[in-house]
Formats: structure tokens, C-alpha cells, sequence
């Protein structure tokens, strides 16, 4: 078995509302399904249903979420979303869903994801058009998300007038790869496994293609349409990859990540 250290843990992310801006840690818990606490909510409009995304309202990068009450395995914690004039509501009550409501002028309401299962009663409330169906998980693919720093100054390389900031991608995990930007580098991980500090080991990985959402403008980062078409001039629009857990625990800022293959 060949192993080598492709970097160290440079930036650790989570995002506990679906396409908000996210919170930045020094440790994240990697469970068996993603980071702790990742994308545990979203917003749903209520006309139609839908749960709402960046990449068809992008207007949803002016807010952000963290954690008021740490997340649990048991489905516990406090989500706080800041709205974009700065303050901030808190939980998923009537309360947040008026402000939300206002703030967008839609109805709509913070959800979270299912925390049990489906019943009967349930069904039939979905079938006469009173609920919508819960979802398990509110992630678009793989349940982690991990990008190579060397990857973006490689796309900095190719277009200089554009920003290739990590958050227009939002990892969970950024590896600093130090002076390696020779290319995208994540394709070299991807018949591995990655070991991130003592206990945490991540494979199963497969390229993550990118959207619309890494143009959209978010904090001081302007609108720029250069980013998503830098990515699909010379990669096929593909930046960063998903992937699993395979063996589940903590990691830390400043943790090595080691290649390994069979």
C-alpha cells in the first residue's frame, strides 16, 4: 500500500441551511453521514413546494447560518440565521418563517430534515395536497465535499481577472496543498483514500461538477461569470470532489491528509 501526504487541513465548513452561507470551525465531527450539522435545514417555498436553492435564488448567499445550540447525533442544536440587514432569528418557529416570508416576499418556512420515519397518517397528509414529503437529506450529491487549494490557484493561473475564493465552491474540508497547484489536483485522490488525522478516513470520491452558484456574489465576492467558465473551458465545469465516510471521527485545522491506495 503506497502512502504520501498531499497537505494538511487548511479550512474546515459547514452549512447548516441549504445554500446560506456557512460557518467556518477549527474541528469538524465527521459522521458516517458527512460533517455533523451540514445542510441540516433548508428553506421551502410553500407555493409549490420546492426547497429552495442559490442556483435558482441566488439572493439566498445575503444570509447566513450557524449553530446556536451545537448540533447532536440525536438531531439536536439551534440553527440562527443572520438575515442581510444583520439580525438574527433563531429555530424553525412560526416567528422565523414570518421574517423569512417578509424578507422574500413568498411564503415560505425553515425545515429540517427527516427525523424519523415516514408514517401513514403522513402519506395521506402529503396525498390531499396538506404537506409536502420531508426529505432525509438536503445535500445535492455526496454527503462531503473537499477541495485542493493548489485547484484554485491553478484556476487563478488560467484566469487572473476572476476570484477563486473557497467559499464560491463551499467545501467542507479545504486541503492546503502548500506549493502544489500543478492542475486539478483532487483527480489524483480519486481511486484513493484519504486519512485526515488520527481516526477520519474518506474515499468512494468522484468529481464534483459546479453550477452557477460559484458566480454568484456573496459577502464582499462580486458576480463573476468567469469562475464557473474558467472550470468549464479546462475541466469540464468540474472543481473539488465528493465522497464518503469511511471511517468516521474529528478532524482539525492543521490535521495531515495522506493519500493512500491499494
Amino acid at each position: 500500500m503506497a502512502k504520501v501526504q498531499v497537505g494538511i487541513v487548511g479550512e474546515l465548513w459547514r452549512y447548516p441551511v441549504k445554500s446560506l452561507r456557512g460557518e467556518r470551525l477549527r474541528e469538524l465531527i465527521v459522521t458516517p453521514d458527512g460533517a455533523l450539522g451540514d445542510r441540516a435545514y433548508a428553506i421551502r417555498e410553500l407555493k409549490y413546494g420546492a426547497i429552495m436553492s442559490a442556483k435558482m435564488w441566488p439572493s439566498l448567499f445575503a444570509l447566513g447560518a450557524a449553530w446556536a445550540v451545537a448540533p447532536d447525533l440525536e438531531g439536536g442544536g439551534v440553527v440562527r440565521v443572520e438575515l442581510p440587514d444583520g439580525s438574527l432569528i433563531e429555530g424553525d418557529s412560526a416567528q422565523t418563517a414570518e421574517a423569512l416570508s417578509t424578507l422574500f416576499n413568498h411564503p415560505v418556512r425553515l425545515e429540517r430534515t427527516r427525523q424519523r420515519q415516514i408514517t401513514y397518517a403522513d402519506i395521506e397528509a402529503i396525498q390531499r395536497g396538506e404537506a409536502f414529503l420531508p426529505q432525509w437529506k438536503f445535500f445535492d450529491e455526496g454527503p462531503l465535499h473537499l477541495l485542493a487549494s493548489g485547484t484554485l490557484k491553478h484556476l487563478q493561473g488560467l484566469e487572473r481577472e476572476s476570484d477563486f475564493d473557497p467559499r464560491r465552491f463551499r467545501p467542507n474540508i479545504l486541503i492546503d496543498t502548500g506549493a502544489d497547484a500543478g492542475g486539478f489536483i483532487e483527480d489524483r485522490w480519486l481511486a484513493g483514500t484519504l486519512e485526515i488525522g488520527d481516526t477520519v478516513r474518506i474515499g468512494d470520491m468522484w468529481p464534483s461538477i459546479r453550477c452557477s452558484m460559484t458566480t454568484h456574489p456573496q459577502d464582499e465576492l462580486r458576480h463573476d461569470p468567469g469562475v464557473l467558465r474558467t472550470a468549464a473551458i479546462h475541466h469540464q465545469a468540474y472543481v473539488g470532489v465528493f465522497a464518503c465516510t469511511r471511517t468516521p471521527g474529528v478532524v482539525r485545522v492543521g490535521d495531515p491528509v495522506i493519500l493512500t491506495r491499494e
